[in-house]
């Protein structure tokens, strides 16, 4: 099996720290100061796939993705999301991330799309006395965390993905009274690409943050050139 590689541009096992930039609003009456030592992304890996392994253990799909590989290339991306906590008490409410695939000079029906993504879905149950479960459901790509509610209990949804089969997956995280926002988060995609195009991945990511005198302040992320638009092929 091929190991995996940092994407071309940058370096393996660097994290960036990204620089939280406040997105201007009307309502705020002082401008907020940027925010650094917050979030960080570790160097995105890659590694091609055959068409059994982008199944992810479907036999039936792999035979279809197997016959495929004369016209698509099948890739893993995967990125590493580090959430910290603050100094001053300001967590996080919300935060986003987003990348769009593109094969440039490409045709519509010609552009690379999320064949998979991971985590699709992860929920903190919630019983009537307030304890919680967690049961973990390996595959493949690690695909996090799956819930078991506790019979008359109820779900917290903590991180959606979303944009299967399109060309601008992202995962959206919230965070929950149990489940605040802090620590790593194991992010993959699942890309099918016509077969030796070049093609590319443009990250964006966003952060709420929840002030005490302010409330909710939303922030975009500068990210390093070598993050912004990275070549996958």
């Amino acid at each position: 099996m091929t190991s995996l590689e940092p994407m071309a541009g940058v370096e393996a096992g660097t994290s960036y720290d990204l620089r939280l930039v406040p997105t201007l609003l009307l309502q705020t009456p002082t401008p907020q100061p940027s925010l650094t030592g917050r979030i960080s992304l570790g160097a995105p890996v890659v590694r091609p796939l055959t068409g059994m392994q982008a199944a992810e253990g479907d036999g039936d799909w792999g035979e279809f993705l197997d016959a495929q590989s004369a016209h698509y290339d099948f890739l893993l991306l995967s990125i590493v999301c580090s959430f910290r906590p603050s100094s001053e008490g300001t967590p996080f409410a919300n935060a986003g991330i987003g990348v769009r695939l593109e094969a440039p000079g490409q045709s519509d029906d010609r552009q690379p799309i999320a064949w998979s993504i991971s985590p699709k879905r992860r929920a903190v149950p919630v019983a009537p006395s307030g304890s919680l479960t967690l049961t973990a459901n390996l595959m493949l790509v690690d695909a996090g965390m799956e819930f078991t509610p506790h019979q008359g209990g109820r779900e917290e949804l903590f991180v959606v993905g979303m944009g299967e089969r399109d060309s601008d997956p992202e995962w959206r995280f919230t965070a929950t009274p149990d489940t605040p926002l802090i620590g790593d988060e194991s992010l993959s995609l699942i890309i099918r690409t016509p077969a030796g195009v070049p093609t590319q991945a443009h990250i964006a990511v966003a952060a709420t943050v929840k002030q005490r005198r302010l409330g909710l302040i939303p922030y975009r992320a500068e990210l390093p050139s070598a993050l912004r638009t990275i070549d996958l092929q």
